[in-house]
């Protein structure tokens, strides 16, 4: 096993707007048959990656790896894993990673729950007895409480788990049958959101809850939609000047592709809610990732449908991150992609070595069965991978309208699991995007429509003899890190033809990216 670390000087002199260094490099040796690392950013507490190494001459066993912000490994130590259990989600919060096992493939089963230290690598387990056959669909945590949601016969049901009990509570509150949770959040003061999307027979509507750590039901707002508008998609925020925010997609006639975004503002009872959804046509930059003459046929096809009366009926794959506070109201982020199918029948070969399709949508958390999924309305499930067209930013204000929009295309990215590819940190009107794309960092900086910079720059390595010879597709991303600081990681073969030993070597490399 070979470590590899790069460090920079701090003496930096002035550089242009919006320019990016890499400042430290992280290598981990991967051979062929090694699985895959799954990269956590923990803020100002470093990095922490894991992986199942698939040794069971041993028993089941893990490896995690904690680096501080410098990328130099603070802790590396194995986990031994009972190989009865099943790995059903994970979470980084605070100073702590938690990893959640069912013992056995049955609902009911017991769980067993795993956390570590990310500042000493202190290791604690806790068994957790379950009576309840809960399909899992989302995992959160709070400071001492683990929240789980998901279905029991197809009801949504929330469980909570209080760090050092014996087993799971149900969380009290009427949900109705068949109603969809798209999504479940802590919050700053240590409540917790959920989402669902329900209807009766007169409507569809969103639905939010908030909830203290113990489960007790402290709000609950209705935001009504309509038969015009089915809602696939749902990012509730925090408190924004006393409200609550739900931004997501929609489509027409119960569609899985998006014909627009929408944002409810929940405000407290007692007064009007207000929901507004913006068809794509109404976005300045949602066609820039398209060739210029076909993207003037569409806009002037859904203008003339426009004057016409006639429903906008234009739609996409669209994948929406967030919704965040902005000067104006709310920063919305989400990207176009295209999930893509390969015949059963067809290999896939990294580096000289076969993997069949299978094999490559294990290693997907997305193709997976345990929390960390897009919502089941994205109807994704059957998808081998997916590549990326664009990412856009929407601010929209108070009242629920447009502000401004803006872009950035996205090129030679594609991903075993559905997952946000552009990262972007927010100073005033200043919007910096990032994304890793093959051997290279692409990045671009915003002042809401006005493109400031645009550039990019190849992956750097740690020797200056160094030179990629392959890249793995499908595997490695960027992460937005803290402050200006991205990570971005992934999978290459690397030559060094001085070196007479290691000459060539096939690494997980991390990349502290910083935005000057």
């Amino acid at each position: 096993m070979r470590y590899c670390f790069f460090l920079c000087g701090f003496f930096l002199v002035n550089v242009a707007f919006g320019q990016v260094k890499q400042t430290h490099i992280y290598e981990l040796e991967k051979k062929n048959t090694d699985d895959f690392f799954t990269v956590l950013p923990a803020g100002e507490k470093g990095v922490v990656i894991f992986r199942d190494t698939d040794d069971y001459k041993k028993g089941d066993k893990w490896q995690v790896v904690a680096l501080d912000t410098t990328l130099v490994e603070k802790w590396n130590i194995e986990l031994s894993i009972d190989t009865r259990y099943v790995f059903k989600g994970y979470e980084l919060k605070n100073s702590t990673v938690y990893f959640l096992f069912r013992r056995g493939e049955m609902e009911k089963n017991d769980y067993h729950l795993i956390t570590i230290s990310i500042d000493n690598g202190e290791v604690e387990r806790y068994d957790i007895k379950n009576e309840i056959a809960l399909t899992l669909s989302h995992l959160e945590m709070l400071s001492d409480r683990m929240i789980l949601a998901g279905y029991v016969n197809f009801s949504p049901t929330l469980v909570t788990y209080a760090m050092g009990g014996e087993s799971f509570e149900v969380v009290p509150g009427f949900f109705k049958d068949r109603s969809t949770i798209v999504d479940l959040r802590s919050n700053e003061n240590g409540t917790f959101n959920s989402v669902t999307l329900e209807k009766d027979y007169a409507a569809n509507y969103i639905k939010l809850r908030t909830y203290s750590d113990d489960g007790e039901l402290l709000f609950e707002r209705e935001v009504e939609s309509d038969d015009k508008h089915f809602v696939l998609s749902a990012k509730s925020s925090g408190f924004i000047d006393g409200n609550f925010a739900i931004a997501g997609t929609y489509s027409f006639r119960r569609s899985y592709y998006a014909a627009g975004i929408y944002l409810a503002i929940v405000k407290p009872k007692g007064q009007d809610n207000i929901i507004k959804y913006h068809s794509f046509a109404d976005l300045d930059h949602f066609f820039d990732y398209m060739k210029p003459k076909r993207a003037a046929r569409v806009k002037a096809r859904l203008k003339r449908r426009s004057e016409r009366g006639k429903e906008l009926n234009y739609t996409s794959k669209l994948l929406l991150h967030e919704v965040r506070k902005s000067k104006n109201g709310y920063l919305l982020a989400a990207e176009i992609y295209d999930p893509e199918y390969i015949e059963r029948n067809q290999g896939t070969y990294y580096g000289g070595v076969g993997f069949d399709n299978q094999s490559i949508r294990n290693r997907s958390r997305a193709a997976q069965s345990y929390a960390k999924q897009p919502s089941r309305l994205q109807n994704v499930e059957d998808a081998d991978h997916f590549k990326y067209l664009e990412s856009i930013v929407v601010e929209i204000n108070k009242e629920g309208d447009i502000v401004w929009d803006n872009s950035m295309k996205i090129e030679d990215v594609e991903t075993n699991s559905l997952e946000q590819v552009v990262q972007l940190t927010q100073s005033g009107d200043l919007v910096n995007m990032l994304y890793k794309a093959e051997e290279e960092i692409k990045y671009q900086s915003i002042q809401q429509e006005e493109i400031v910079e645009v550039n990019k720059e190849p992956l750097k390595l740690p020797n200056e003899y160094d030179k990629i010879n392959h890249t793995y597709d499908g595997s490695g991303r960027s992460e937005y890190w803290f402050g200006n600081n991205f990570i971005v990681w992934g999978y290459h073969k690397v030559e060094n033809k001085v070196e007479t030993e290691s000459r060539n070597r096939n690494v997980l490399f991390i990349n502290k990216v910083v935005f000057k």
